[in-house]
């Protein structure tokens, strides 16, 4: 474990929020989610290193899984509906059918083929854990660097867009990747990242089981504000925030780790978590959410800023 000052303004001079515990995966550890008192930035204090930090993601974790005919059909075009959306979100709200694309944390790289499929796009990815990598080298035929961006040293101004869907918050030196990540964008190029919204209604309401904290994992908790302020830092202009994907996935985590602190009942709890991930749940959740996305009060927020 390691002690560390705000990554955004330097100050060592924080504010207790909650003390939190791995609800995902349940291995052992707790942990401090503090805010900074000069800028308000959230994140764990102590935290686990770098080295340490492989310990909490085993081989299930959901971003590493393989969507293939092993899983139910269900599961799978709900999987597919989801990288689809961003695709199409890259292109409408960028404006272009092409150019370089970095995904930083691109996992399986089941985004970056996706891509292809969407105009003409030069797909590279970036990723930490080797057998994720490896896989979309294999089987994707994908341009993979396994490790960290700082060590693959792109060239200047070689991308026009650069994406990080739900990695931002996973990094530890978040202000110095958007630093590099500003070297190695084009003049004009777009970054795009989601990101956890702990402005939103879910995260008041649920408090330490809400899923976006997703302790240790979620080094820090960026609200619009202090991402604005992280992204100006860089280099960066803030062209729009939108949300759109991950929202009830979210929601329903957050209320499945409700259940298993307050129900002792397993009969219970497998009942309700069955409801809560039924379709019919997640239809009657949609107008809620069509409300929220117009107000920025969804549970992941997607950012679109500009070099």
């Amino acid at each position: 474990m390691e002690t560390v000052a705000c990554d955004l303004c330097g100050a060592d001079d924080t504010e207790p929020v909650c003390v939190v515990r791995d609800r995902l995966h349940h291995i052992d550890g707790t942990f401090y989610l503090v805010r900074c008192r000069r800028c308000g930035l959230m994140y764990l204090n102590p935290r686990p290193t770098f080295e340490e930090m492989s310990r909490y993601y085993p081989r299930d974790y959901h971003a590493y899984r393989v969507v293939d005919d092993r899983l139910p059909l269900l599961n799978r075009l709900d999987y597919r509906y989801g990288i689809n959306k961003r695709c199409r979100a890259v292109v409408a709200h960028t404006g272009l059918r092409g150019g370089r694309i970095l995904d930083i944390g691109c996992a399986t790289g089941s985004f970056l083929d996706a891509m292809r499929r969407y105009g003409d796009w030069e797909p590279y990815g970036v990723e930490i854990d080797a057998e994720a990598a490896n896989y979309a080298r294999a089987h994707l035929g994908l341009d993979i660097f396994i490790g960290t961006l700082a060590d693959a040293h792109y060239p200047d101004a070689f991308f026009d867009v650069v994406t990080l869907w739900n990695v931002f918050e996973h990094l530890h030196q978040p202000q110095a990747t958007l630093v590099e990540i500003n070297r190695i964008l084009r003049e004009g190029g777009w970054l795009i990242m989601s990101v956890p919204n702990p402005d939103c209604i879910e995260a008041k309401l649920l408090g330490c089981y809400w899923a976006g904290l997703d302790a240790p994992r979620h080094l820090y908790i960026y609200s619009q504000r202090t991402l604005g302020q992280a992204l100006a830092r860089a280099g960066f202009t803030m062209r729009k925030i939108i949300s759109f994907t991950g929202r009830y996935h979210v929601l329903a985590l957050s209320l499945e780790f409700v259940i298993d602190d307050k129900i002792s009942s397993e009969k219970w709890r497998r009942w309700l978590k069955g409801v809560i991930r039924s379709i019919p749940m997640r239809l009657l959740a949609l107008p809620y959410y069509a409300i929220a996305d117009r107000l920025n009060q969804s549970s992941v927020m997607t950012v679109f800023a500009q070099r």
